[in-house]
């Protein structure tokens, strides 16, 4: 069973449980849905995030470099990037197209569709 060194708790625009993650000191994490069910996790090794379905299947990467982060799906193809600046981060599609942000305040996140619509949010 993985100990957790940190547990974030995930929720949709009104308010209700859509899930939880749980990260243990080395920074591998692993989620689950509303319900409790494990649904896939991550593996962090330096820069680098490898993600896995509930099966162990690889499905994806995350690779940071500075402030910017690039994401691969499972064929290697670049898929979408993320570029923080202080407490925002903004979000791109594989086109480089802006697709959302989120803003960060102590230990919450609060996520927004490219509308500026408020989508849900992370809390610790």
């Amino acid at each position: 069973m993985l100990h957790a060194a940190q547990a974030d708790f995930f929720y949709n625009a009104s308010g209700s449980s859509v899930g939880r993650a749980e990260t243990d000191s080395s920074g591998n994490t692993r989620y689950y849905d509303k319900s409790g069910s494990y649904i896939g996790s991550a593996r962090k090794s330096g820069n680098s995030v490898r993600y896995y379905d509930k099966s162990g299947s690889f499905i994806g990467r995350a690779e940071t470099s500075g402030s910017t982060t690039r994401y691969y799906n499972k064929s290697g193809s670049f898929a979408g990037s993320a570029q923080t600046s202080g407490s925002s981060t903004r979000y791109y599609n594989q086109s480089g197209s802006y697709a959302g942000q989120s803003q960060t305040s102590g230990s919450s996140t609060r996520y927004y569709n490219k509308s500026g619509s408020y989508q849900g949010s992370q809390r610790r």
